[in-house]
């Protein structure tokens, strides 16, 4: 009797610790769930800065946050796109776009999407163009130009280093020394406006121009994006660096002992957030689909820091799996995403505060167009140089003062035509005969 008594009120106790249980892990899995929906809400919430998504949203799925691009913030980072080849970043506005709409922006396949730079300042130090030289534009054969250096001052840029004439003669490479200023011309591509040659330390530039022989005569560059035409020297950035592509116009372009100074000012109304982790050097992906490492990582919100902050960040693009790898990840609940990385090899490079004044560089914003049939080949209004070619003739010219004013092609010709005992100065332009 008594046994049966104490088993009813054991199986009651059981019962209710059972049901109190069921009731308990009730709680705690809304509790969860709960929680879970509200954190959902926060990582699908468009994080897009405002001014850099140009078109409609698509509809977001788990795989697909629905934004066009990767919108992302640099600053003050030394970006490797290979080796050496890159830029130091001031601050810069970009979006990353897949050539593909919809897919992810695959950080492992470089030629699939474009890099759109919408705003900020770069700088290309002098020992990166002479990589960008050496170990890309000039990277066949035969080659003209050979163990290039390279050194920029004062808004000149100089080269030195071994040619060959038409790439083969002589059969070795003669030292010759170049030099010229760097413009941006009608079409918004870098020129090098060479108006200085020397070869074993004897100056032809002026005899060449005498006689009306350019440089693209001598010398032939075979590389996408770099062309020499007449004698200056023709650099579309959205080409010739390597993948992936560059997209975005020019404001300006200068030189110092920095190196060449690249100012983008296609979109300043971009709006970033401030990136999870205050710092001066990071790299921040505010929105859009990245995919690292075969990850996508969905409407991401990541910041890439440095691990040792004395210096700025230096970034491989070619090689980020290394320093990501070798480096620490963080995961906040919502859904930021901060990576502590060793910075790649390389030179601690950071250009000081730009020491350009406003006539050391071309502005490309807000200037007219050139009438039709005015664009000469290396993109310069040839309308406009006769006319100023025109003046400095017609002009009384004062005794050893030259005038320095740029020759087209067309006004070469011209020049054939002139009376005798015209003088011209070494690189070709009319002085007073002395």
């Amino acid at each position: 009797m008594h046994y049966k008594k104490f088993t009813k009120i054991a199986m009651g106790l059981l019962l209710t610790v059972g049901v109190s249980s069921s009731l308990m892990a009730g709680s705690f899995i809304d509790k969860q769930q709960k929680e879970l929906e509200s954190a959902r809400a926060v990582w699908t919430q468009k994080n897009i800065p405002a001014g850099m998504q140009s078109g409609d949203l698509r509809s977001a799925t788990e795989r697909d946050s629905g934004a066009d691009s990767v919108s992302m913030q640099l600053k003050n980072v030394n970006f490797d796109v290979v080796e050496n080849i890159g830029f130091y970043i001031e601050q810069l506005n970009v979006t990353l776009e897949p050539k593909t709409a919809g897919d992810p922006v695959v950080f492992d396949d470089v030629e699939s999407f474009t890099i759109n730079v919408h705003s900020g300042t770069v700088v290309l130090s002098p020992q990166v163009i002479t990589d960008l030289f050496n170990n890309h534009i000039l990277d066949y054969w035969p080659r003209p130009l050979d163990d290039l250096t390279i050194t920029t001052k004062d808004d000149y840029l100089e080269v030195a280093g071994g040619l060959k004439l038409w790439s083969w003669f002589p059969g070795i490479y003669l030292p010759a020394d170049l030099g010229g200023k760097i413009v941006l011309n009608a079409d918004n591509k870098l020129v090098y406006d060479i108006d200085d040659v020397r070869v074993l330390g004897i100056p032809l530039y002026g005899l060449l121009s005498a006689i009306f022989i350019d440089l693209d005569l001598l010398l032939s560059i075979d590389r996408e994006g770099a062309e020499l035409v007449d004698s200056v020297l023709v650099l579309d950035h959205t080409a010739v660096f390597p993948p992936p592509t560059l997209a975005g116009r020019l404001a300006s372009a200068s030189l110092d002992s920095d190196g060449l100074r690249l100012v983008f000012a296609d979109n300043e109304a971009a709006e970033f957030k401030a990136p999870p982790v205050a710092s001066d050097s990071y790299i921040w992906a505010q929105s859009g689909d990245p995919r690292l490492f075969d990850i996508v990582v969905n409407n991401g919100t990541v910041q890439v820091i440095a691990e040792d902050t004395s210096k700025p960040l230096r970034f491989n693009l070619y090689d980020y799996r290394k320093q990501v790898a070798a480096g620490t990840l963080k995961m906040a609940k919502n859904g930021d995403i901060i990576a502590t990385i060793p910075s790649a090899d390389g030179p601690d490079y950071q250009a000081g505060p730009s020491s350009a004044t406003t006539g050391s560089s071309f502005s490309s914003t807000g200037s007219s167009e050139p009438a039709e049939g005015c664009l000469n080949r290396a993109g310069f209004n040839v309308c406009e140089e006769v006319k100023a070619v025109e003046t400095v003739v017609a002009a009384p010219v004062a005794k050893k003062a030259e005038q320095v004013m740029p020759l087209s092609s067309a006004a070469k010709a011209e020049m054939k035509d002139m009376d005798a005992g015209t003088c011209f100065n070494r690189a070709g332009f009319v002085i007073a005969c002395q």
